[in-house]
């Protein structure tokens, strides 16, 4: 595959070729990796032209020294090196009382092709520059990158935490005090019905894909059906009554017997790009164990939201964490922590010893205690769940606000000079006086703290409790990334994917086309398409461009006659909510199109999202039937499917897919 850049200078129009001997310069072999660098490279050339100082004026020889800096210093090299520029550039602004400080001159910058930008921001202070700059110096950062390498070092550090949680010593103080906020703030962990679900992502089991797949492999579980079934959840056998019983929620209760065969209960850990610097490790659940988490985390939902953890936890929101950051970047009195690898960090001690016991059955009962490592060993794991569990990323959220309520309580009893033991000063009435001090997102008082929040690792809370939570922290085995917190005096702030700088958005522009590879996939042209309207809307217009003419490279779909029209595979469209490239009028589209004579619409050939799995008649379809039946009877509960501002799950019917297909244009 190969890309060519066209880009207009003070010297005239030039062209730069980006193809597989480009790759092979830089030791980028792997085919994948091929195809990726290649479109990833063109696109940062190009978005060089999208300077908001007149970039048609930047010399031939600006482009010819940035491609041979990339030749020279390697692909991962060149990336990570201007993205440690931009985080120097951002870190460093402190803010004085009215205009930030713009912090130290950077050397660094005389070996970009950003110098002229950054030397004209390090003068006037313009956001419009340096949001730019931003985007630059970052745009490589997420690259979806595949090395092997990359895998043994997260391999490595998922194997230290493990043993950091292994040699964890817990505070009794914390303990006992965090126990008692999570057991006053939570309510009693009941059941009106039991609703589980098949996860979107891969199971542990190998050879099972899809949701039909997930069905047909299902095999039983002792422990679920002693404690859930049965047991506490079950009503002790009395919950029949409330569709707590297998016949009511087993896709086939044929199956739900020991003589079947039982379900695994170690999860399998992989690992998926995360950046050009290292892997995620992730972790494959039991298919069953993961079909009856999602009914507790449905539950863990519903309780957080009719508790006070509604005030500082929005598990399907972020808003309120980027709205806080924003503040926090204005007037620096909310500060951003992010934590290094938070969800292999939460140790299964520590769950075991703050949450009610209520919560503690479910939560335990459909916990997979075994990993199988990449080399087939099994290993038990001393972490409560790893990333890849339905209940990982509540659970922490409960834990850090936890934390953050127990560090207001520590600062006010120290502050009011309490005589006595904190633990019996610590009483449901000074939480529910400690929870009054803290503002809303939406209000502002003059006493009290600044509100705070808590989305996964991502934690917006008052600076003046900021050194209690980091200690707190420490003590119970998580690691705070400084390199990514923002405090105190610092201009910046980052939560959620957003980025501000003394209240402006700066946040970057991204490569993050998924999957680019010869044969189309889903995440591929989705992550592409974004990609495109991101660039259009930021005003970005010959990185939109170049970009949408890498389209017409795809290859068409098998059966594809006239490739001559082949142009543009993806409708133009003018509603931003609609599937397609966003432009205000979208009047010519190169697709195919016909008028329905039914329908009374304009319709385009071109690809689509669809689902791809299929019912077969292999004689289970009477249990394929009732899940489908089960699925949609779960999904008109509480406004379902009919109702746009329900917040009941909509339910998926198989996994994603392409499709070429006529859709509405209109």
């Amino acid at each position: 595959m190969e890309h060519e850049v066209l880009v207009r200078t003070s010297d005239g129009r030039h062209r730069i070729l980006i193809g597989d001997d480009f790759c092979q310069s830089l030791g980028v072999t792997n085919d994948a990796n091929k195809q990726t660098v290649c479109l990833f490279l063109a696109s940062w050339i190009t978005l060089l032209s999208d300077s908001p100082l007149n970039p048609e004026q930047k010399p031939w020889a600006l482009y010819k020294r940035f491609v041979k800096q990339i030749l020279k210093e390697g692909l991962k090299a060149t990336v990570l090196g201007y993205s440690d520029l931009a985080h120097q550039l951002v870190s460093q602004h402190i803010a004085t009382g009215s205009a930030p400080l713009l912090g130290d001159w950077i050397d660094g910058f005389r070996d970009t092709p950003v110098f002229f930008e950054y030397n004209r921001y390090f003068k006037t202070g313009d956001v419009t520059i340096l949001r730019f700059l931003y985007t630059f110096l970052n745009f490589g950062k997420k690259l979806d990158y595949v090395d092997e390498a990359f895998n043994e070092a997260a391999f490595r550090s998922w194997s230290d935490v493990e043993t950091r949680l292994e040699h964890l010593q817990l505070n009794a103080q914390d303990v006992q005090s965090l126990r008692t906020i999570l057991g006053y703030l939570l309510p009693t962990f009941t059941w009106n019905d039991l609703r589980p679900k098949f996860g979107p992502g891969a199971v542990q089991e190998r050879g099972v894909h899809g949701r039909i797949g997930k069905l047909k492999s299902f095999r039983y579980d002792y422990v679920i059906d002693r404690f859930l079934l049965h047991g506490h959840i079950g009503m002790y056998d009395c919950g029949s009554e409330h569709g707590i019983s297998k016949e009511k929620i087993i896709p086939d209760p044929s199956c739900w017997t020991p003589d079947r065969g039982a379900s695994s209960r170690s999860a399998r850990l992989r690992f998926v790009p995360k950046n050009l610097k290292t892997a995620r490790s992730i972790c494959m659940e039991p298919n069953v164990l993961m079909y009856f988490q999602q009914a507790i985390m449905r539950r863990f939902l519903e309780l957080i939201s009719d508790s006070e953890y509604s005030r500082f936890v929005r598990i399907q929101d972020q808003r309120v964490n980027q709205v806080l950051a924003q503040l926090g970047s204005s007037h620096n009195e909310i500060d951003t922590l992010d934590l290094s690898a938070a969800s292999d960090s939460v140790a299964l001690e520590l769950v075991k010893a703050v949450f009610p016991p209520s919560w503690l059955i479910p939560m335990l009962a459909t916990r997979s205690k075994d990993v199988i490592l990449p080399d087939s060993s099994v290993r038990r794991v001393k972490k409560f769940a790893p990333m890849g569990s339905a209940l990982c990323f509540p659970t922490q959220c409960l834990i850090f606000a936890s934390v953050c309520i127990y560090a207001a309580c520590l600062r006010t009893y120290e502050v009011e000079c309490v005589d006595g033991d904190f633990l019996s000063w610590l009483t449901p009435t000074h939480i529910d006086n400690v929870l009054g001090l803290f503002q809303d997102a939406s209000s502002y008082k003059v006493s009290g703290y600044q509100p705070f929040a808590v989305y996964g690792d991502d934690i917006c809370v008052d600076r003046r409790l900021t050194p209690v939570i980091k200690s707190i922290l420490d003590r119970l085995g998580f690691v705070v990334n400084d390199s990514k917190s923002f405090c105190d005096t610092q201009s910046f702030r980052e939560s959620c994917g957003k980025y501000y700088l003394s209240g402006h958005d700066v946040t970057p522009l991204y490569f993050r086309i998924r999957e680019v590879r010869e044969k189309l996939t889903p995440r591929h042209v989705v992550s592409h398409v974004h990609l495109i309207n991101e660039a259009k809307s930021r005003g970005y217009v010959h990185l939109y461009r170049f970009l949408l003419s890498t389209l017409s490279t795809w290859e068409p779909p098998r059966g594809f006659k006239n490739k001559i029209s082949w142009r543009n595979p993806i409708p133009f469209v003018s509603d931003p909510e609609q599937w397609g490239i966003y432009t205000p009028s979208a009047t010519n589209n190169h697709v195919a199109q016909r008028e329905h004579p039914d329908y009374q619409r304009t319709e385009g050939r071109c690809w689509a999202i669809s689902y791809l799995d299929r019912i077969s008649d292999d004689g289970n379809l009477s249990i394929i039937d009732s899940y489908e039946h089960m699925r949609w009877w779960a999904g008109r509960q509480r406004g379902g499917f009919n109702d746009v501002n329900s917040s009941v799950p909509r339910y998926d019917t198989g996994r994603p897919g392409l499709k070429w297909r006529w859709i509405p244009l209109s």
